[in-house]
């Protein structure tokens, strides 16, 4: 007991070294007062919750544990470094966490270089997306950056890739992407590299760009994450280290997918941004539809009744 004690009073210690790091420290520590510890099996994954979200907190540890064997192996990392979970119960602890640096959308972030997850448990536990996504997809971050060592990737790969190992692409997904694309400029790939849009419709299209950019590259190339990760950490350039991969550059890349994308998207895309007008063409059918077969009944129900009647008057 004394040793899981002492285990726990070093843990708080690091992290309140980590946060005293960043500008405004002392509110960042005062979100993790009173935290409890929450150490894997396998000793990779710290998680630190309030004592109200001990059950949330053993489920995170145990889908940690699952889900970063796969994720780690497709990206050839043999052996993953130490990961503090932070679990906030309420949006103002996750605002002191993050500092303002996670927009309002956000529900959980990575801090690549401290190897730290941040999770807001009230807007997850609100979120479409299921929990287990939420995750993976933040822990995808983490890995990569331990695989590549810190070396820096672009923005929009990370985020694809993290959006395909946590499987996060659906029917919704593709059906927003396909909206957007015929009423919004595409950004270019090359330019997605800071933070993406505070604005959550700029983000989806950044986001879906990301997603079927990642895919395009990975589809059908078994092993080609393991390769490229390796020259990123070797070279440091993650430039030089794609066309060595690939054998194109980044540039020539995107104006292939972007012509994938128009073929696969724009039209379909104008078509539903017009539902509106072809609804109401729509119901203007049916309305002419409907009027034309009861006027049709009526006139058929008359006649049946005049032949009765012509029926009687001979006989």
């Amino acid at each position: 007991m004394m040793g899981k004690r002492i285990f726990a009073t070093l843990v708080v210690a690091a992290l309140a070294f980590w946060l005293a790091l960043s500008p405004r420290a002392g509110a960042a520590e005062d979100a993790i007062k009173g935290y409890q510890v929450l150490k894997s099996s396998d000793g990779a994954f710290i998680v630190l919750y309030p004592p109200s979200l001990e059950r949330m907190a053993r489920e995170i540890e145990k889908l940690l544990e699952e889900s970063a064997r796969g994720i780690a192996g497709e990206l050839g990392l043999e052996k993953i470094g130490t990961i503090r979970v932070i679990l906030a119960s309420d949006t103002k602890t996750y605002r002191m966490l993050h500092q303002g640096k996670v927009p309002e959308w956000g529900i959980a972030f990575s801090s690549l270089e401290d190897q730290v997850l941040g999770i807001n448990v009230d807007l997850v536990v609100r979120n479409p997306r299921p929990f287990s996504i939420v995750v993976r997809h933040e822990l995808s971050h983490l890995l990569l950056s331990q695989r590549v060592e810190g070396a820096p990737v672009p923005t929009w790969f990370m985020e694809g890739l993290a959006m395909r190992q946590a499987g996060e692409w659906g029917f919704s997904d593709e059906w927003r992407l396909m909206t957007m694309v015929a009423r919004r400029t595409l950004p270019y790939l090359e330019e997605l590299r800071g933070a993406f849009p505070a604005s959550a419709d700029e983000a989806a299209l950044d986001y879906g760009l990301s997603y079927l950019a990642v895919d395009e590259l990975l589809r059908d190339r078994p092993g080609a994450l393991m390769t490229l990760t390796a020259f990123i950490r070797d070279t440091r350039d993650f430039e030089s280290a794609f066309k060595s991969t690939f054998g194109m550059s980044t540039y020539d890349f995107a104006g292939k997918l972007y012509v994938e994308i128009d073929r696969r998207y724009k039209v379909p895309g104008t078509i539903l941004n017009a539902t509106p007008y072809w609804l109401g063409l729509a119901l203007l059918f049916v309305a002419v539809y409907v009027a034309k077969r009861v006027r049709t009944r009526r006139k058929l129900q008359r006649w049946d009744e005049e032949e009765a009647r012509e029926r009687r008057f001979l006989y």
